[in-house]
């Protein structure tokens, strides 16, 4: 393991460890010659000699170096040194997926669409570049904190146009394709199940498949059932569970076709929560676990992977020995059918009705190039045509004669001779006005109709419960129609987010998560980073529909002006002068000068017409004049006066016999020196042959006097020279 202040490259510093991996630890790193953090990952020791590993963590880093999108982790170098190979990465602030949810439990519906568009965008941008990620789980994306969500990890990405067949099953076991499950082949189509995976932990807050080891939860991945997301969190719309199902399909074929599909279902989510959209095949309900690592199944696991199928698969064989050919046919039959049928059945509506051709001559025609087959199909419809023409015309007769008066104009009835039963194909549409969204739903399954649902604010039906429906309650209609059900969402348009000081792309990433429209104005601005939001309009807290635009202003940054030249200047002009092009005064300092006045700029600290950003701060020298010349100095000699105050009396004060005697100098500017103090017991203590000598201003003269316990008993002034 590196320490810190370990150098690689001469260039990345080492700060810290802050993860690792199966085969590599993270670490957080400064880059010397950018001035900036990154993130280093770093082959562990044990598998560098390893040849095969190193050639893995190579191919990472030449996976990852060809990719640049926003929700994809960045690549800026890889290199070897002594033995270490590393890749140095955009260092992404922020938490794991994984984390995230452990730390929710289980995540809202529009945050989860929002995370899974941005996923899904990373790697639809790596599937263009011909690679496969191989291993999206919830532990491979970051949340970062200005709320851009970014895959990472390509540890085991492997180029689309690879036909190497891997005998290894690589892969996080919990999210693992069935594909890679059984060793096989895995594309574009093993991401989007991993993510459907990822999608169900989201919306779960759990994974559907759970075992004591890798192997019985790959198998489950292959051969089980997964509990289907809305009875473990019934607040799981009904487009969204479609979405995870049909991601999460065992067949490849009937997953998402591409990411950007997927992104498209996902987006319409946002605005048709329980629509009736998404197309799938054969929907294998599908239940689950905690956290999980990457793992490289070996060829023991494989195999009992492979033996574990050999043997469901012969269990079927011995099965089917026992039917009869005509059972086993129609059991294969049946199979087929219920296969495809809700597929057909989707697909179908959701196509318009073609509109009828023009019917085109076709002139030189040889008749010998006519299909047999279309010729026989032909002749089929033109019987049945003449058919159906003569019971109309017999009908009409008959009921011109009466014949089948008994009818009346009713559009439904019902004739019962032995066991035949004859109904009408059109029903009523019931009314659904007022009842919750499964009741009406349910009724309408019961008259054998579709329905789509289109959800509407009103403040005054509660939410889930239908205002309307077209056509309306008691039209008369084809069985098999698709009835719209306009269903209340109350007042329950989304709250503006607070996206001020975001940066303009995860403004918009958010904005547009939540099915909101986006429009940029750019101003200048001092105070707010280039390319970050200054307002929001609407403004944080408001109530927005889907669909409403928002209006982000942003900043431009502060601009760019020029340094006025300020030498000479008083400091008032100076700063107005700086003002004036929206620069400001910085750190002021003084100097002498015998040539730039007092109170004026001596020098500045940007060159004047310098180009710099608006709001920079400009440094000023201000001078304090000519500097002055100390005055010389001359000295004086100072001496106890000869005098003793004690035994008689001084003025009108009695004699003393003893006291502190204090001899003090008196300077012209006022200083009062205190140069001698001494306590006499008796006369014979006056210390008459005492001297000093004193400093002072050359020329100048000073006053001496002598205390005796405060007392003045002398004085005399002295001179300096």
């Amino acid at each position: 393991m590196l320490t810190a202040g370990t150098l690689l490259a001469g260039r990345y510093e080492i700060v810290g460890r802050i993860g690792a991996g199966g085969m590599s630890n993270v670490y957080k790193a400064k880059d010397q010659k950018l001035n900036r953090f990154v993130a280093v990952k770093v082959l562990k020791p044990e598998f560098s000699a390893d040849a095969t590993f190193v050639k893995k963590f190579r191919v990472e880093a030449q996976s990852a170096a060809g990719l640049s999108h926003p929700n994809i982790v960045n690549v800026y170098d890889v290199g070897e040194e002594d033995g270490i190979y590393y890749i140095v990465m955009e260092l992404v602030q922020g938490i794991t997926l994984k984390h995230y949810i452990e730390r929710k439990g289980k995540l809202d519906i529009r945050e989860v669409l929002n995370i899974s568009v941005q996923i899904a965008s990373g790697m639809g941008a790596a599937h263009a570049n011909r690679i496969i990620h191989r291993d999206i789980k919830p532990q491979n994306v970051i949340m970062s904190r200005d709320g851009k969500v970014k895959v990472t990890d390509f540890g085991i990405a492997k180029a689309a146009d690879s036909t190497t067949v891997t005998t290894n099953a690589a892969g996080s076991v919990h999210y693992i394709s069935p594909e890679q499950a059984r060793g096989g082949y895995s594309d574009e189509k093993s991401d989007i199940y991993s993510l459907g995976i990822t999608m169900y932990e989201m919306v779960t807050g759990k994974v559907p498949y759970d075992g004591e080891n890798n192997v019985s939860v790959a198998l489950q991945h292959i051969q089980g059932n997964m509990v289907p997301p809305r009875q473990l969190n019934p607040d799981i719309p009904r487009s969204v569970e479609r979405i995870i199902l049909k991601c999460t399909q065992k067949k490849p074929d009937l997953r998402y076709s591409s990411a950007k599909e997927l992104i498209m279902d996902l987006r319409r989510a946002l605005a048709e929560p329980d629509g009736n959209y998404v197309v799938i095949g054969t929907v294998t309900p599908s239940g689950g676990v905690g956290d999980s690592t990457t793992v490289v199944m070996d060829e023991n696991d494989v195999q009992k992977l492979r033996n574990a199928s050999l043997h469901k698969d012969r269990e079927s064989a011995r099965r089917a020995e026992r039917l009869t050919p005509e059972e086993r046919r129609r059991r294969q039959l049946e199979e087929e059918r219920k296969e495809y049928e809700e597929y057909d059945n989707h697909h179908e509506r959701k196509k318009p009705k073609p509109k009828k051709p023009e019917p085109v001559i076709e002139e030189d025609e040889d008749e010998d190039d006519v299909n047999p087959a279309l010729d026989k199909t032909m002749t089929i419809f033109g019987i049945v045509g003449a058919v159906i023409i003569v019971i109309v015309i017999f009908f009409l007769i008959g009921r011109a004669g009466g014949l089948f008066g008994g009818f009346g104009n009713t559009t439904k009835s019902t004739r019962t001779s032995g066991n035949i039963s004859t109904e009408s194909r059109q029903v009523s549409v019931p009314d659904c006005a007022g009842k919750t969204q499964d009741e009406a739903i349910t009724l309408l399954q019961e008259k054998e109709l579709d329905y789509k649902i289109q959800e509407k604010e009103d403040d005054s039906i509660e939410k889930g419960v239908v205002i309307s429906s077209t056509p309306a309650a008691g039209a008369k209609v084809d069985k098999g129609t698709i009835i719209t059900l306009f269903v209340s969402k109350g007042n329950e348009s989304p709250d503006m987010p607070d996206v001020v000081n975001m940066s303009l792309e995860a403004a918009k990433s958010q904005l547009e998560g939540m099915g909101l429209k986006v429009k940029v104005e750019n101003v200048e601005d001092d105070s707010v980073e280039e390319n970050h939001v200054i307002k929001t309009s609407p403004v944080s807290g408001e109530k927005v529909k889907l669909g409403t635009t928002v209006t982000l202003t942003v900043s431009k940054g502060r601009g760019k002006t020029t340094v006025p030249y300020l030498v000479n200047k008083s400091y008032d002009d100076a700063a107005a002068a700086l003002s004036n092009v929206n620069l400001q005064v910085g750190s002021v300092s003084y100097e002498n000068s015998d040539s730039v006045e007092v109170g004026y700029v001596i020098r500045q600290g940007l060159d004047a017409n310098s180009q710099v950003d608006k709001g920079t701060y400009v440094d000023l020298v201000i001078s304090t004049g000519p500097k002055e010349t100390e005055p010389a100095e001359g000295s004086a000699s100072v001496y106890m006066p000869g005098d003793n105050p004690f035994g008689h009396d001084i003025g009108d004060q009695a004699a003393f016999d003893s006291g502190t005697v204090t001899v003090q100098v008196e300077y012209a500017d006022g200083r009062v020196e205190t140069v001698y103090a001494a306590y006499c017991s008796s006369p014979d203590a006056y210390d008459s042959g005492w001297g000093t000598t004193v400093s002072g201003e050359l020329g100048t003269s000073a006053t001496v006097r002598a205390y005796v316990e405060g007392v003045q008993f002398a004085s005399y002034s002295i001179y300096f020279s």
